[in-house]
């Protein structure tokens, strides 16, 4: 598997030094629980969520809906 570089704030590399795992794994095992839990692919987030960008802003419920999604993605 290719390795893949992200660019991160200075205070988050202080938090992944506390992680008892790499951090690789880590973000590996994150997707993975993210991918079993959520009812949309990544894949299908984003276009829902580039769809809601691209026109008009959203209504509360669209709005209610996207933070949903965006809490199931992230639960750390």
């Amino acid at each position: 598997m290719p390795n893949k570089t992200i660019s991160l704030p200075d205070d988050v590399v202080a938090i992944i030094d506390t992680l008892d795992v790499p951090f690789s794994r880590w973000v590996a095992d994150q997707l993975r629980r993210h991918a079993a839990q959520t009812s949309m692919s990544f894949g299908q987030q984003v276009l829902a969520d580039a769809a809601l960008a691209a026109s008009e802003p959203p209504t509360c419920e669209q709005a209610r809906e996207a933070g949903r999604r965006m809490e199931r993605s992230a639960p750390w």
